[in-house]
């Protein structure tokens, strides 16, 4: 008998972990006649190839992971591989099957069983059933399943009381190479925010600090891009998170990115000061804020002292060490644009290295399901179920929002654009940011601009002609706009628009420098020598200056390039060099 576990991720570099878990949970009990596999896809592979996969499997129960960004592509694959093999059973679990479990089961009528909530139990004890001669299935806590033409709904599983019961999920010669895999060190959140799954398992359950550390030791030896913990508040036990980060400061020797989301108004001085003094680049906080409208706060039982997190945040970001990503959520109970503005433009202020705008998912099993009438709440009846509108945003103003958002990815998350943007909000948009998102997304719109995908390159030139545009060109804008387009494109040409001659004069003296023993030994350090010195940097006039531009690592906004204002440097090696031929 064979068992297939089949997971869709929404990207090739995420690596799913609910199937790892149950594979690993039911691994006593496989044998050379019972089998479990594991199957991986993204929803973006071409349904034939999956379809292919899933039935050169010759699978007798294929079991599907169901979230919000899989479930459409799911119920198809379900009724595809029902049509061709009737007698092949299918199960499906996961958050987008574990509420209102007899509604999909009446909808989906080719789906066979369904495991409600926290999986490894139930699922264990269903597989032990379904490879016996006679299973019997009404015992099975946290199971619905079909018998004759009715729906049958067993009783609640409480959720596992010792998670280190759970295994680690992993092989432990797995190596992930370039991808982002997850990692959980604790379930349940202490918070009870209305839109979060989360806040429905009101107990919050964690791992042994012994057992998180040994699950650390393996992933860190693996060839992954990212480790992302799941854990919905990763800080609620400061202790015990300083003391997980220490251990994975100690033994992260490939220098993986590690991704927690945090509350930031509960951090107190001690950890703060920790925090300030964690390897640069290293980790990542994403915080989600949601709103800054005090109404909206209530409403969503999200109690937070705005005042504490605009002082944490300002901590955290004055260490110049931790990557922090502040998340809002557009469609939120009692905001409406001009609060959303008000928030943005708070959280704008807080110079975070990304904002995440974000749009209200309408989840079943959460309190902001249960209050859709309230708000009058409109949302779009197939996954991700994202909101329309609300009695207090219109439409056409989400609509707005979502231009804004892509903008604000394009132009302020990925940093290629930072001195240019602050001469826009230091002298356009001295109000409001939001403001210059607002006018600058209608000119996008004029211009058929979102119609199309942009090349970095061609970001730039969009930025320079919306200025020509409003009349505001200035020298001092172009300047800055020849920064960050130097700083930020180490092998890219200035395009005449940024006036090339402000490099090409520099380059003869360029090539000479590349060689000049007191130019390497007073600009570069020991690390900087070991790359090609006649790449590794740049010059250019930038204003009344000459600027050096050294590059370090792209892929570190804190240390991308570091630059020198070097006047006094260039004018004596032009007097050493007058009368010469570089």
């Amino acid at each position: 008998m064979k068992i297939l576990l089949v997971t869709l991720d929404s990207k090739f570099i995420h690596a799913n972990l609910a199937v790892r878990y149950l594979k690993k949970f039911c691994k006593d009990i496989e044998s050379e006649e019972f089998i479990i596999e594991i199957k991986e896809f993204t929803v973006n592979q071409k349904q034939e190839y999956i379809l292919s996969e899933i039935f050169s499997a010759n699978a007798d129960l294929i079991c599907f992971s169901c979230y919000i960004w899989n479930i459409e592509y799911i119920k198809e694959l379900v009724y595809i591989i029902k049509q061709a093999k009737k007698n092949i059973k299918i199960l499906c679990g996961g958050p987008e099957v574990s509420f209102e479990t007899d509604k999909f089961m009446k909808n989906e009528p080719f789906v066979d069983y369904v495991v409600i909530g926290e999986g490894e139990l139930t699922f264990k004890e269903f597989l032990l059933e379904f490879k016996s001669d006679n299973p019997v299935l009404k015992n099975i806590s946290g199971l619905a399943y079909r018998e004759n033409e009715n729906i049958v709904i067993n009783q609640y599983r409480e959720p596992i009381n010792s998670l280190d019961i759970i295994n680690y999920p992993y092989e432990e010669n797995d190596k992930f190479e370039d991808k982002i895999i997850y990692y959980e060190s604790s379930r349940g959140c202490p918070f009870s925010c209305s839109f979060c799954m989360s806040s429905i398992d009101k107990k919050m359950r964690t791992l042994s600090i012994d057992r998180v550390k040994t699950d650390l030791s393996m992933l860190l030896n693996t060839q992954a891009r990212q480790i992302k913990f799941v854990d919905r508040t990763f800080n609620a036990d400061y202790k015990r998170s300083m003391e997980i980060m220490d251990y994975i400061i100690e033994h992260n020797k490939n220098y993986m990115t590690i991704h927690f989301e945090i509350t930031a108004d509960i951090i107190n001085d001690e950890f703060l000061k920790y925090i300030n003094k964690l390897p640069v680049n290293m980790f990542q906080f994403e915080i989600g804020v949601q709103s800054l409208n005090n109404k909206t706060l209530a409403e969503i039982n999200r109690h937070m002292n705005i005042e504490k997190l605009n002082k944490v945040i300002e901590g955290i970001a004055n260490g110049r060490n931790v990557h922090i990503h502040l998340d809002l959520i557009a469609g939120l109970p009692y905001e409406n644009y001009a609060t959303f503005k008000e928030s943005f433009d708070g959280i704008h202020k807080l110079n975070a290295e990304k904002i995440q705008l974000g749009f209200l998912k309408v989840l079943k099993g959460t309190q902001i399901y249960e209050d859709l009438n309230k708000h009058e709440i409109k949302y779009r009846r197939l996954s991700p179920y994202e909101v329309i509108c609300t009695k207090y945003i219109s439409v056409d103003e989400i609509l707005i929002l979502k231009n804004i958002e892509e903008l604000v990815d394009k132009y302020y998350n990925e940093k290629y654009f930072e001195k240019s943007l602050n001469y826009i909000l230091s002298n356009l948009f001295i109000e409001s940011a939001f403001e210059f998102y607002e006018h600058f997304s209608y000119y996008w719109q004029q211009n058929d601009l979102y119609k199309m995908s942009h090349s970095r390159k061609k970001l730039y030139r969009i930025l320079f002609e919306y200025l020509k545009h409003i009349n505001k060109m200035a020298e001092e804008f172009v300047c800055c706009l020849r920064y960050d387009y130097i700083f930020n494109n180490q092998f890219e040409d200035l395009p005449d628009f940024l006036n090339k001659q402000a490099e090409e004069k520099y380059k003869p003296l360029r090539r000479f420098l590349s060689n000049d023993d007191k130019f390497k030994e007073m600009y570069f350090n020991e690390t900087d020598k070991e790359i090609k010195i006649v790449n590794g940097f740049r010059i250019a006039e930038i204003g009344n200056d000459s600027v050096l531009f050294i590059y370090k690592n792209k892929d570190n906004i804190f240390n991308r390039c570091k630059t020198y204002i070097i006047n006094d440097f260039i004018e004596e090696k032009e007097n050493e060099q007058k009368g010469k031929v570089f």
